[in-house]
C-alpha cells in the first residue's frame, strides 16, 4: 500500500475507535465513520469489507501493543511480581481511550463473526492470558508463589484490574498508582509461598 493510503486506513482505525468507545459499536454507522475519518464510504470499504473487519483490526492492533508491553515486562521484571507490576503499570499509563479499547474487546467480540471470534481468542489467550499465566508459572516454579491454577489466578488478577478500565471510575478510585499497589499486596501477599 502507498504510504498515503497506510495513513488513512490508520485515520479510520483511530476515528472507529474513538467513535466505538464513546458510542459503542452498534451506534456507530460506517456512514459516521467515514465522515469523522475525512473519507468516503466507498473509500472505507477499500480499506475495511465491512463494519466488523474494522472492529477486528481494532481490537487485533490493541492486542499487539498490549502484547508488547507484556514482552517488555518480562525482560525487565525479573519476578513475576516485577513482571505484572510492569504490565499494570504500563496499561494504567495508557490514556483512557487505549484503556477502554480494552473493555470494548470484551464487550463487543459477541459481534465478530464465529470464526474471527475463535481467531481473536486465541490470539488473546497466546499474546497476553496466556504470557501471563507463563509469568505465574514460572514464579511458583522460583518459589515465589503457591502452587497454583495459573489460569485461574491469571483470571483472578485481570478481574481485579477490570473495573480502573472505566474512565468513569477514575475519580472515584483514586490514584491509579495507589490501585496499582494493593492489587499487588492482594494477589501477591495472598498468592505467596507461606514456607518463603
Amino acid at each position: 500500500m502507498p504510504p498515503e493510503s497506510i495513513d488513512l486506513r490508520q485515520r479510520i482505525i483511530e476515528e472507529a475507535t474513538r467513535l466505538f468507545v464513546s458510542h459503542g459499536y452498534h451506534a456507530i454507522s460506517t456512514r459516521a465513520i467515514a465522515e469523522a475519518a475525512g473519507v468516503s464510504k466507498a473509500g472505507l470499504y477499500y480499506h475495511f469489507k465491512d463494519k466488523e473487519s474494522l472492529l477486528l483490526a481494532i481490537l487485533t492492533a490493541n492486542l499487539e501493543r498490549i502484547a508488547a508491553i507484556v514482552q517488555e515486562a518480562r525482560l525487565k521484571g525479573s519476578t513475576a511480581r516485577e513482571q505484572i507490576a510492569w504490565i499494570l503499570r504500563a496499561i494504567f499509563e495508557q490514556t483512557p481511550e487505549q484503556r477502554a479499547i480494552i473493555r470494548l474487546s470484551s464487550q463487543e467480540m459477541a459481534h465478530l463473526d464465529p470464526g474471527d471470534r475463535a481467531e481473536f481468542g486465541r490470539l488473546y489467550r497466546e499474546e497476553f492470558t496466556g504470557q501471563i499465566e507463563d509469568i505465574l508459572r514460572a514464579g511458583v516454579e522460583r518459589g515465589e508463589l503457591r502452587p497454583m491454577d495459573v489460569r485461574l489466578a491469571t483470571w483472578v488478577l485481570l478481574g481485579m484490574a477490570y473495573p480502573f478500565l472505566y474512565s468513569a471510575h477514575e475519580r472515584e478510585l483514586g490514584r491509579p498508582q495507589d490501585a496499582i499497589e494493593l492489587m499487588l499486596t492482594i494477589f501477591f501477599d495472598g498468592a505467596a509461598n507461606p514456607d518463603r
